[in-house]
């Protein structure tokens, strides 16, 4: 019986993680998401599911948090860039930051978002920037935005 049962968390934790894996599917940011831009040693990851985001009418959650050169950060905008073409993006800079929010293609039933923020350091070359996707049945980014208020 104790066998059982750890052979079910296992598959629980397979099927969880094959889905957290492929929900970036089709973004150029989802490069980043597997480390492939930035290795994964010098990010931060936060991954939330469950009734936390139910209030927001969102199903996943997840971001990164890491700093970047300034060629790197030029790289990830290129990418949101390319996420968000032909999509309704909103986009605010100001003198110490960058920040753009997309809704990229829907899966399934499923609503995606994608936000990348950047915010300069006091050493020129260096950004703090972090890197969201969510998803869930919101309607759309400025819904998405009134209840994340």
């Amino acid at each position: 019986m104790k066998q059982l049962l750890i052979v079910i968390a296992f598959i629980i934790h397979l099927l969880f993680s094959a889905t957290a894996a492929h929900a970036q599917t089709g973004l150029k940011m989802n490069e980043l998401f597997e480390g492939r831009i930035i290795p994964q040693e010098r990010m931060v990851e936060t991954r939330v599911r469950g009734k936390t985001l139910e209030k927001y009418q969102l199903t996943y959650y997840r971001s990164l948090r890491f700093t970047a050169t300034k060629e790197e950060t030029l790289q990830l905008r290129r990418m949101v860039d390319d996420d968000s073409r032909g999509r309704f993006t909103s986009v605010y800079e100001t003198k110490g930051a960058y920040t753009q929010k997309v809704q990229v293609p829907s899966q399934g039933d499923k609503n995606r978002f994608l936000c990348y923020q950047e915010q300069w350091k006091k050493i020129d070359y260096q950004r703090e920037v972090t890197v969201i996707y969510m998803e869930g049945h919101v309607a759309d980014l400025g819904e998405l935005e009134e209840l994340l208020k």
